[in-house]
């Protein structure tokens, strides 16, 4: 039986890469009580399933990292609402809030930049305050599902959503994290040309792990942000990156993103990246900027 001052958490998508390494920081505090069932333990897209472990765990807060997360297989099933984006991203959520209505439940929901266009006429940073698109036709087919999910959570007063940026975090991995890949492909040899007129903000994982900790321990509601308290582009990045761990390699390439949306419409934000000012007055912390991100990168994970 769980102590009165431990808090149950169900965490969904918790093998993921944000998922798994914020469960190791969870599991550390003494006062929390984790339950991380695998997918075919739990499937969020099926309503039933969700009730099944909402009665076995009893949890009083459920945070959810589980989502379809390629942007490019999600692209491939537009309008598709029977695909994995889809019932991954949309009906997981509202399955999911549904259960967090009526057990009274706090829900904690983890979302994304791409619910922003970045079109001219609607530009970021974006604050917490701004609202997403409403068209499924300004937005790639991820970004409209994840769009659809926060709708249905944010529906909730008991719940809260979290959009994040491009991910990194201290432990030197290719395969998911923004910053590692840039060095993974220019170590193999397979780099590709960087977008040098694309705004983008960061989030770093170790910062988002102590944001949901202190959202969940005041079940704080509402949307937040955890981004880098700055915006930098590709290009910028990768050539402050290589300057520091590569200063022999040959310069980055470069692309225009306007290039690459003239043949794939709306798979990026163009002007798009994250403000966190709100967040970081709400929580009182201080976001560290994108230098000081890739800084910690370095020193850690190189």
């Amino acid at each position: 039986m769980a102590a009165k001052s431990e808090r149950r958490i169900l965490i969904t998508g918790s093998s993921g890469f944000i998922g798994s390494t914020c469960i190791r920081a969870l599991a550390a505090r003494n006062d929390y009580l984790l339950a991380c069932p695998s997918p075919s333990q739990m499937d969020v897209s099926e309503k039933e399933s969700v009730a099944q472990s909402v009665t076995k765990y009893q949890p009083d807060t459920i945070i959810n990292f589980a989502a379809h997360r390629n942007a490019n297989t999600a692209e491939l099933q537009r309008g598709d609402k029977n695909g994995s984006a889809w019932l991954a991203n949309v009906v997981g959520a509202k399955n999911l809030t549904e259960a967090c209505s009526t057990y009274e439940i706090y829900l904690l929901h983890i979302s994304s930049d791409m619910v922003f266009s970045g079109k001219e006429g609607k530009k970021g940073p974006y604050s917490e305050s701004d609202i997403p698109e409403n068209d499924p036709n300004d937005l790639s087919w991820y970004g409209w599902t994840k769009r659809q999910a926060e709708q249905a959570v944010i529906s909730n007063k008991n719940a809260c959503v979290v959009r994040i940026g491009n991910v990194t975090k201290p432990i030197y991995d290719p395969r998911l994290d923004y910053i590692g890949k840039i060095q993974w492909l220019y170590d193999t040899g397979n780099s590709y040309p960087l977008f040098c007129d694309q705004n983008i903000t960061l989030t770093y994982i170790p910062e988002l792990v102590d944001s949901l900790i202190q959202l969940i321990d005041a079940r704080m509601s509402g949307i937040y942000h955890v981004a880098s308290d700055d915006v930098t582009t590709p290009v910028e990045l990768a050539e402050y990156l290589m300057s520091n761990v590569r200063p022999d390699r040959n310069k980055v390439k470069k692309a225009s993103i306007d290039e690459y949306l003239n043949t794939h419409p709306n798979r990026y934000p163009k002007d798009g990246g994250l403000m966190s000012q709100d967040t970081q007055k709400r929580l009182g912390k201080k976001f560290r900027s994108w230098q000081r991100v890739v800084d910690c990168f370095v020193k850690y994970a190189t």
